[in-house]
């Protein structure tokens, strides 16, 4: 395919629409788009179909074509030609968890930053595409190949949406996702969610010693790192004393966090830690992890818990896994050169109706299959009377260096970073692995840190403006006669 140059200035050309990309930002990220309850026409529920709606009806007053695929995806088009470039997004989020200073819906303006759910991950960097095609279309520049602005809808709990687009539309001859980081991302490890469920009835026997269970929660989604983590549990008082000193003990500055407190014969511990994404799970601090490190440091000073659920799934974790984030005590510590190293969170925890259970991510090496994952983690489980239980999985992706696409975004990114960049490889997941030809290209910067599935997430109003510019450029080389 013939290179082209990059001669326009399109920062210039994007300024114009500064407030349009502001407001509209701050007005997608007003609506709470977390997977609910379907509803007719409403698969995802009626805050994924409202932000859906928002994107369709924006882009259509924009100019550009636009198509609803039954609530689970639609789009954004412009241009002529039997080829077609996909720039994919998604306007679902993840629940806005616990320690925002800032309201998480709002969409709050300070000091240059728009603050909200999504605001990075990935609503911020959809109104820039979108933004992108209006100016590449206003700058009248000629394409070869149509573009299409793609809009999935449950990309953080299932895929769902997306694969209703691949089975009932066109696919894109290349295409590239912002929703991961500059300058180009080739390379995503393999995603498979589990399990881990433990059952067992409850004990009913007196003894000093036994601490009855009736609260133990924390965490949201398996693919984010709980910040937050409860247990309640009744008992004897100096059991109860006891219990507390143990899990006071494991309290470092600034992280984890465990408060303690007695009333009415419950000891109550509640573990904070520092959120983050599954996928770079040792930036974090998993409070969930911690707890059951502390329900274990109990049962090793000799006390008990009246339930073998819970019992059995605290000695599993702590022979198994315990505050590692790379899978080595489970017999899967995998590695390669391509890739880098697996990487496995807790991201939930959960005991109720005699039934404890976990829910783990784990991103592994794109040399590996998923069936050399599970099966020693099958293994491990089966040892304490545990399941596991695949869930949600995604395949790797590793798209050549010397492609096409992969030199064009390259180009790109030089441009606007001044420097030299080299394709990456990451652990998150991305919608460009539904496609054969597709990548992660941006919102952010290697050296950004934007609270994506954290407290206070945010993006800066100066990036939403060069995403957009960068995407235009993008979207001139890759579509660009």
């Amino acid at each position: 395919m013939p290179e082209r140059k990059m001669e326009m200035d399109f920062m210039s050309c994007v300024e114009k629409y500064k407030e349009e990309i502001v407001r509209s930002t701050q007005e997608i990220l007003r609506i709470p788009s977390i997977e609910g309850e379907p509803r007719p026409g409403m698969p995802f529920g009626e805050g994924v179909n409202r932000a859906l709606e928002y994107v369709l009806e924006l882009s259509e007053r924009l100019g550009l074509r636009t198509k609803n695929l039954d609530g689970y995806a639609g789009y954004a088009e412009y241009g002529s030609g039997d080829e077609l470039v996909g720039i994919l997004c998604h306007l679902d989020v993840v629940p806005a968890g616990e320690g925002w200073t800032k309201p998480p819906f709002e969409g709050v303006v300070e000091d240059g930053r728009i603050y909200g759910r999504g605001a990075t991950d990935n609503k911020g960097p959809t109104i820039s595409a979108v933004y992108a095609l209006k100016t590449v279309m206003d700058a009248g520049i000629p394409l070869q190949r149509r573009v299409r602005v793609i809009f999935g809808t449950n990309e953080e709990s299932g895929w769902r949406g997306i694969h209703y687009y691949c089975q009932h539309e066109e696919m894109p001859t290349m295409a590239f996702v912002p929703d991961a980081t500059y300058p180009v991302v080739n390379v995503e490890k393999g995603i498979v969610h589990l399990r881990l469920l433990s059952r067992g009835k409850a004990e009913t026997a007196r003894d000093e010693r036994l601490l009855k269970v009736l609260e133990l929660q924390g965490g949201h989604r398996p693919n984010m790192v709980p910040s937050q983590c409860t247990c309640r549990l009744e008992g004897h008082q100096s059991t109860l004393e006891r219990a507390a000193e143990i899990a006071e003990g494991l309290s470092e500055a600034p992280y984890p966090r465990f408060e303690t407190s007695i009333a009415g014969g419950i000891l109550t511990i509640s573990v904070t830690g520092l959120a983050g994404h599954a996928s770079t799970p040792d930036s974090a601090v998993n409070a969930a992890a911690y707890m059951l490190q502390a329900l274990s440091k109990i049962m090793e000073a000799g006390y008990s818990f009246d339930s073998a659920a819970v019992t059995q799934l605290a000695r599993l974790v702590s022979a198994h896994i315990g505050l590692e984030t790379n899978g080595k005590s489970m017999g899967i510590g995998f590695s390669d050169v391509v890739s880098g190293h697996l990487t496995l969170n807790i991201g939930v925890l959960n005991y109720q109706n005699d039934q404890a259970y976990i829910d783990i991510d784990i991103r592994y090496p794109v040399t590996k299959k998923q069936e050399e994952i599970v099966e020693p983690i099958k293994a491990a489980a089966a040892r304490f009377g545990i399941t596991a239980e695949p869930g949600h999985s995604q395949r790797s992706l590793h798209v050549p260096e010397e492609s096409f696409l992969v030199q064009q975004l390259l180009k790109v990114y030089e441009k606007y970073a001044g420097k030299k960049g080299k394709p990456l490889a990451i652990g998150g997941g991305t919608y460009a692995r539904a496609l054969d030809n597709a990548v992660a290209f941006g919102p952010v910067f290697p050296e950004d840190q934007r609270n994506i599935h954290r407290e206070d997430e945010y993006a800066t109003i100066e990036e939403l403006l060069r995403n957009t510019a960068i995407f235009a450029d993008a979207i001139s080389l890759l579509a660009g006669k």
